[in-house]
C-alpha cells in the first residue's frame, strides 16, 4: 500500500540519491525500495503506522553520500534533518515527522541510539535484513568492486587478529564480520516477522561464507 506522501517524497529525494544510483550500487535507491517493501510487509503484521513506515523508509540513506564523501560524520543524523525539511514541505502530518525523523536517526546501531516506536524498530528490522540473505552477497561483492568507500578484494587467503578490522580485509572477510555481528544475530531483531525473515537469511548467510571457503580450498 503507498500513500499520497510517496510520489511527492520520491520527487524531492531525486537529488540526493542520483549519486548513490551512480556511485554506490550497494545503497542505491534499490537499496531503499526492497527496505520499504519490508518494512511495509512487517507494519502490516505488526499494524504499525504506515505513513511514518513509508517515509522514514525513503528518507533514512538520504544523507549517505554526504557521507561517504565526507561532508558530514553521520547520516542518520543529517538525514533527520533533510528528512524534517522534506516532510515540512509536503504537508505531512506535524503530528507524524518527529516518528519519522526519531526512525531514522535509530536506524543504524553505531549512533548507539535504540528505537523506542514501534516504526523505529520497523525499520530497523528492514534495513539490516536487506544486509542479509542472498541479497547481501549481492550487495557487498558490488560495493567492493565499484565503491570507493567500500573497495575491497573479493578473497584474500588470510585469516585475521582483530575483529573490529576484518571486514576490510575483502568481500569474503566482511560477510564473516556480518555472521559474527551481534546485529545479525536473529534473536536481537525486534518484531516477531523481523526475527522469523533473521533466522532464515541468517542461516543462508552462515552457510554461504562456510561454502565459499571450503569450494576456495577444493574441500568440496
Amino acid at each position: 500500500m503507498n500513500t499520497k506522501y510517496r510520489q511527492k517524497i520520491l520527487e524531492l529525494t531525486k537529488k540526493y540519491y542520483n549519486k548513490l544510483d551512480k556511485e554506490d550500487f550497494s545503497h542505491n535507491s534499490d537499496h531503499f525500495f526492497r527496505v520499504e517493501n519490508l518494512a511495509k510487509r512487517i507494519a502490516k503484521d505488526e499494524k504499525a503506522d504506515v505513513e511514518v513506515i513509508e517515509a522514514a523508509s525513503l528518507l533514512f540513506d538520504v544523507a549517505r553520500d554526504l557521507e561517504d564523501k565526507g561532508e558530514i560524520k553521520d547520516h542518520a543524523e543529517e538525514g533527520a534533518e533533510i528528512a524534517k525539511e522534506i516532510l515540512n514541505k509536503i504537508d505531512f502530518p506535524k503530528e507524524k515527522i518527529e516518528k519519522v525523523c526519531g526512525a531514522i536517526l535509530a536506524h543504524r546501531n553505531s549512533g548507539n541510539i535504540e528505537p523506542k516506536t514501534l516504526e523505529a524498530k520497523i525499520l530497523r528490522d528492514a534495513d539490516y535484513l536487506d544486509a542479509m540473505g542472498a541479497i547481501n552477497v549481492v550487495r557487498v561483492i558490488a560495493s567492493s568492486l565499484q565503491s570507493q568507500k567500500y573497495r575491497r578484494p573479493i578473497f584474500i587467503d588470510k585469516s585475521y587478529e582483530d575483529k573490529d578490522s576484518v571486514g576490510h580485509i575483502s568481500a569474503y572477510h566482511f560477510m564473516l564480520y556480518q555472521v559474527n555481528n551481534p546485529k545479525h544475530q536473529p534473536e536481537n531483531f525486534y518484531t516477531k516477522l523481523g526475527k522469523r525473515f533473521a533466522k532464515d537469511r541468517f542461516k543462508f548467510s552462515k552457510e554461504y561464507v562456510e561454502r565459499f571457503i571450503d569450494e576456495w580450498h577444493g574441500e568440496r
